[in-house]
């Protein structure tokens, strides 16, 4: 009887010491303080970044601070055609071409006097939009 108790604490003793180990090189407790100490917007744009990368908190902006319901264009120059627009991309509404966002890209983009500009992306020509932000070398256009 007190080999089988002897038994059971010392196959309880190293699951738990596996449990343990697995769980430290996995940083799991680093995990949870990181999931719990910041919003979900702080650690996207932590990870994707601002106005640089696929520009997550630049997108976020916008779509907040205009009220955006519809899915806009994003072109992304490093990252490629609408890498970007998984962030905040709706399978129910349309993309609209009315309203567009150019990331990681000044050499796209013509100025013209009065916030105004012109948009030629990758030999295509987009026409006249009006600059409604602008951070760095992201832009959100509005035609």
């Amino acid at each position: 009887m007190r080999f089988k108790n002897i038994y059971k604490n010392k196959t309880s003793f190293l699951l738990l010491l596996a449990i343990i180990f697995i769980l430290h090189q996995n940083n799991v407790l680093e995990k949870i303080y990181i999931i719990s100490k910041f919003s979900t917007k702080e650690r996207l744009t932590k990870s994707y970044g601002y106005c640089g990368g696929p520009s997550y908190g630049f997108i976020d902006d916008v779509f907040i601070e205009n009220k955006i319901s519809q899915n806009i264009e994003i072109l992304d120059e490093i990252y490629g055609f609408n890498n970007s627009i998984w962030f905040k991309y709706e399978v129910k509404h349309s993309t609209t071409k009315d309203h567009i966002i150019l990331i990681n890209n000044k050499k796209s983009i013509k100025f013209i006097k009065n916030g105004k500009a012109r948009l030629v992306y990758r030999g295509k020509d987009y026409g006249f939009y009006k600059i409604i932000k602008k951070v760095d070398n992201c832009f959100y256009l509005k035609k």
